[in-house]
């Protein structure tokens, strides 16, 4: 089951022999069926579609299945239902209710779904299923554009580690300052935290990507004198948490003790958007050659030590131009994605409550 999406992943499975699964029959789900999760992330569900790669799959004993009978109720339907919030919010007052921190059978059991007639249910799940795919459809185009940014940056310089092209290289000490954060003591002290100095959250960088604006935490006027400012327009790094996770910073504001700040760059040799991506592929060429060790217990020592290609300064003009142009479409699909997300979960509000029409199903 994927993740946030709460689709069903046909890969990546353990096996077990034919008579081990006869003697699991009770534990056995078929295309159709709907597969829930007992622990984790409330409320995932996934539906093994018809043209799955088998005929049968057992599940955990962390998952549970519902067989839908399809004299009354069409599966994409409670597919459906069972990701809308009304379905979220009734498990999340049965699990309080209970105090039971995970979904069982006994839950499932008792949850209410609304049942039209079977043609109606199936064209409710008609304009899910199309809106649904508008929205995964311009999220992979965003997920395209950091595919298109990193071939560029490859072809243009090479991979950062291995230096193909032979550019003159540096370590980051020797281009820059590097300084650590620092937080004020004691934390959520009144006299320091709550105040208009905004302060960067890893969370902040996971929401905006590479401009961060930090709108999750902030520091009084006392406060950020006993953290470490910076300005606009610094590269900041993660050393704790999602280690080596970067980006630039929009605003000033003060980072804490979980991050450095690239400050005072020499810009006649290297550009900030250069640094930027350059630290960024280093960290996932890095993951991808499972050598990421380097990017789990970052200290300020280790990151000055990094030695990194320093490429002529118009080659990095070139990087920036690539990266504006990107940088644009990635935000305008952004906005069209974010909007068919609240189109869809409008539309599944609307369908639980009886509200579509069928003139909206041709518009849809």
């Amino acid at each position: 089951m994927g993740g946030k999406d709460s689709r069903f992943i046909d890969s990546k499975f353990a096996y077990v022999s034919e008579s081990k699964a006869k003697s699991l029959a009770k534990n056995l789900a078929f295309p159709g069926d709907l597969v829930f999760t007992q622990r984790g992330t409330l409320g995932q569900v996934a539906e093994i579609p018809k043209d799955a790669s088998f005929p049968r799959y057992v599940i955990s004993q962390s998952q549970m299945k519902l067989a839908v009978d399809k004299k009354i109720a069409f599966p994409r339907f409670i597919y459906h239902y069972f990701r809308s919030p009304l379905a979220r919010a009734f498990l999340v007052r049965s699990v309080q209710a209970t105090g039971v921190p995970h979904i069982n059978l006994q839950i499932l059991k008792q949850f209410p779904i609304p049942l039209p007639p079977l043609a109606e249910q199936r064209r409710i799940a008609a304009i899910l299923d199309k809106a649904d795919a508008i929205r995964r459809k311009r999220q992979q185009a965003i997920q395209l554009t950091e595919q298109f940014l990193k071939s560029a940056f490859l072809e243009m310089f090479g991979d950062p580690v291995t230096n193909p092209k032979r550019w003159t290289t540096s370590k980051i000490d020797q281009i820059c300052r590097i300084v650590r954060g620092s937080s004020p003591r004691p934390q959520g002290d009144a006299r320091y935290y709550n105040g208009p100095v905004p302060r960067l959250m890893v969370a902040d960088i996971t929401r905006d990507g590479w401009l961060v604006t930090p709108q999750i935490d902030s520091l009084t006027i006392e406060g950020a004198k006993k953290s470490r400012p910076v300005d606009a327009g610094t590269i900041v790094m993660a050393v704790s948490g999602n280690v080596g996770v970067v980006a630039e910073l929009a605003s000033d504001a003060c980072v804490h003790d979980g991050f450095v700040a690239f400050t005072d760059l020499r810009h006649q040799i290297i550009l900030p958007k250069y640094l930027l991506l350059t630290l960024h592929f280093l960290k996932s060429t890095h993951e991808s050659k499972k050598a990421g060790a380097i990017f789990q217990n970052l200290t300020t020592h280790d990151i000055k030590a990094l030695e990194i290609p320093i490429p002529p300064i118009e080659n990095q003009q070139n990087l920036v131009k690539v990266f504006t142009y990107i940088n644009q479409l990635d935000e305008k699909l952004s906005q069209t994605h974010e909007q068919s997300k609240n189109l869809f979960n409008s539309l599944v509000q609307r369908a639980f409550r009886g509200e579509l029409s069928s003139a909206e199903a041709i518009d849809t």
